[in-house]
């Protein structure tokens, strides 16, 4: 297996537990990983990008139109960082209003964050509720929900009831497409 993910959104928003979640995962599958982080203004509500590399990879960061799997938390983010993407590749967002239309990607948007306003998805927890959605609608996705629950709980036992409350929220929405 090789899959490559970029992750993007604004400081506070939870992409770096994205990243650690998605390489428990792999961890715990057997499976190579390699990934990194830029988040030096994450505690500003700056931009965080992350890159994850499932498979036999030796370097760290995703090259543009290298990416299978654009996981946007902020949707100005995600626009800023589409170059990563590889032709037909998948964008799953969060937007807040209209999102442009783009061709050549298999694009995927829901309002995540007027569901946390309404009180129907905890807005801690909308980084994994974005992360189960994702697993719903992108085919070949490289992890199930059970082995992302699995990973939940080993990294954060505190909050594992609402993180996999929202994962399973998140891909509960995603099957009413």
């Amino acid at each position: 297996m090789r899959y490559q993910i970029v992750l993007t959104g604004v400081g506070g928003q939870g992409t770096i537990f994205l990243v650690k979640l998605l390489a428990q995962c792999a961890l715990n599958k057997g499976i190579d990983f390699i990934g990194t982080e830029t988040h030096g203004m994450a505690q500003k509500g700056g931009t965080v990008i992350s890159y994850l590399k499932i498979g036999n990879f030796r370097a760290p960061l995703v090259g543009e139109g290298q990416a299978d799997l654009l996981l946007g938390l902020y949707p100005t983010e995600t626009l800023r960082f589409l170059s990563y993407l590889k032709p037909n590749g998948y964008i799953v967002t969060n937007i807040e209003d209209a999102f442009p239309k783009i061709e050549g990607f298999k694009l995927f948007t829901v309002n995540a964050s007027e569901l946390a306003v309404k009180g129907e998805i905890n807005p801690k927890s909308l980084n994994v509720f974005i992360l189960g959605y994702a697993l719903k609608v992108v085919e070949g996705f490289p992890f199930s929900k059970e082995e992302l629950e699995k990973a939940i709980v080993e990294l954060n036992p505190k909050f594992a009831d609402a993180n996999i409350d929202a994962l399973n929220k998140g891909y509960s929405v995603a099957s009413r497409l």
